[in-house]
Order: C-alpha cells, then sequence, then structure tokens
C-alpha cells in the first residue's frame, strides 16, 4: 500500500466513525403518562469522549499531511494507541454507557431520576446493535492507523557520487 492509500482508507475509516457513532444505538418509547415521546441514544450520547477523538482523527490527517514522513508515523502510532484504549473501552462499557445515556435522557425530560424513571416511563426499548458497526468501524480505523506507523516511506534511492573532474593533464594527453 502506498501512502496515498493509506491516508484514503485513513480519511474512509474517520468517517465511518462519525456516521456510525451518529446514529441511534438504542431507540426508546415513552408510556402514554410520560407524553408517548420516542427518541434514540446515540454513541454520542452513549460516550461523550467520540466527538473529541473524531477532531483528533482529523486534525491528525491534516498534520500527517503537512509534516515529515516520520512525523506523520509518529502521530499515527500514538492514535492508534489512543484508538486501541478507547475500542476496548466501548467493548467492555457499552452496556453501562448505554443505561446511563437512557438514564440521563429520561431525568432530562421528566424530571425523575435513577431507576425509577425508567421503569416507570420507557413504555419500550428496542436495542439496534448499531454499536457493533461502530466497534468494526474502530478496527478497521486500528489497521489503518498501525499501517500508518509501522510503513516505510518511499525508498531513496542512494545518490552516485558525482563523477570526478579529470586532471587537465590526463585531458592535454588525450589530445596528443
Amino acid at each position: 500500500m502506498n501512502s496515498r492509500q493509506v491516508a484514503i482508507f485513513w480519511i474512509t475509516s474517520t468517517v465511518m466513525l462519525a456516521i456510525f457513532a451518529g446514529v441511534n444505538w438504542i431507540e426508546l418509547a415513552f408510556a402514554p403518562e410520560a407524553g408517548a415521546q420516542e427518541f434514540g441514544i446515540s454513541g454520542f450520547q452513549v460516550f461523550p469522549i467520540i466527538s473529541a477523538l473524531l477532531l483528533l482523527q482529523v486534525a491528525a490527517i491534516l498534520v500527517s499531511f503537512l509534516t515529515p514522513e516520520i512525523v506523520g508515523r509518529a502521530i499515527a502510532g500514538l492514535l492508534g494507541l489512543i484508538m486501541l484504549v478507547h475500542g476496548v473501552y466501548v467493548a467492555i462499557g457499552v452496556e453501562s454507557g448505554t443505561q446511563a445515556a437512557i438514564g440521563a435522557k429520561v431525568t432530562e425530560i421528566t424530571g425523575v431520576a435513577g431507576f425509577a424513571g425508567q421503569e416507570g416511563f420507557v413504555a419500550s426499548s428496542g436495542n439496534t446493535y448499531l454499536w457493533v458497526g461502530y466497534l468494526l468501524a474502530i478496527i478497521l480505523n486500528l489497521a489503518v492507523l498501525f499501517v500508518r506507523a509501522l510503513s516505510r516511506g518511499p525508498e531513496l534511492e542512494p545518490r552516485k557520487p558525482k563523477e570526478s573532474f579529470v586532471d587537465e593533464q590526463d585531458l592535454w594527453e588525450a589530445q596528443n
């Protein structure tokens, strides 16, 4: 893979992260007593750090285009480690993060905090499992970042030494 293809995949994986974080990971419907509203909880509400990580990705892409190859590789490696930690955090904490986001939304709409608010006002909930797409986008992003970090730049051929000038004496002798 050349650096242009890696850059295209990096941009694509960042866009995929944004798309899957922005869709509803869970959809809820309130009971008629609470207004019978329907709403969804997106990945940005479950894990608010996602927006900061996306901005970091965009900044890293821009910096990698504007700096020498070694700096871009170092940034990609560091960002790869950050995204690895984030991916593990998402995989482990998706259930608790979703419940916390639901609790916050129910409290915001009804004014009743805690599990009692969820139990009394939420009529139905449906998991869309789009968080799995977000995890797959993280895996693709990690692959791209580590390929970028571990790839070697374009091979430069060593310069050939300039041919030394022939002595004047040799030229004079060559004419005789």
